[in-house]
């Protein structure tokens, strides 16, 4: 997908807004931005007609950045996720890179286990994602990458990447 206009964009919209906090989702015109930015990219999954979820990301030299991952409610638990995240991990030799909510209950520990399973590392650099609204706080969160964890370095990187380009307003 590539902008609000898109025909889906209500289905991808209704299913980000019940998957994700608000203070963690992009207002209409945050989405507008991203979208203009060559660098970010909106993958929406079907089987047959039937939407499963989306997928997005921004891609830069070293590594991608998971941003945005949703499955369906109703398709949850049978395996789409894992099948979505696999093959997209497959088709990519660079560093995949996203965040997690911190281990505080079994929720977020089994969004562990899932990511896990699927290749990640647990990196241990100290991390806090700023809201995307006024009035909210920035949080914390854990960074988890495939291959192998981050350098120092590569993770001052990211964070400049996440304050210059995600974003930007």
């Amino acid at each position: 997908m590539t902008g609000t206009e898109d025909i889906r964009y209500p289905e991808f919209a209704s299913l980000y807004k019940t998957s994700f906090p608000v203070f963690e989702q992009r207002t209409e015109e945050q989405q507008q931005i991203a979208f203009r930015q060559n660098n970010y990219h909106l993958d929406l999954y079907y089987e047959e007609d039937t939407f499963i979820g989306f997928l997005g990301y921004w891609e830069f030299d070293t590594y991608i950045y998971i941003k945005h991952f949703a499955i369906h409610s109703t398709l949850r638990g049978k395996g789409q996720g894992s099948r979505i995240l696999e093959s997209f991990i497959a088709g990519q030799e660079k560093i995949i890179l996203l965040e997690i909510d911190p281990l505080v209950d079994e929720v977020s520990e089994a969004r562990f286990r899932f990511y896990q399973k699927c290749g990640f590392y647990r990196n241990d650099h100290t991390h806090t994602h700023p809201p995307y609204r006024d009035g909210y706080q920035a949080h914390p969160l854990l960074v988890l990458t495939t291959q192998r964890k981050i350098t120092g370095q590569e993770y001052k990187e990211f964070g400049k990447d996440l304050e210059q380009v995600i974003m930007k307003k």
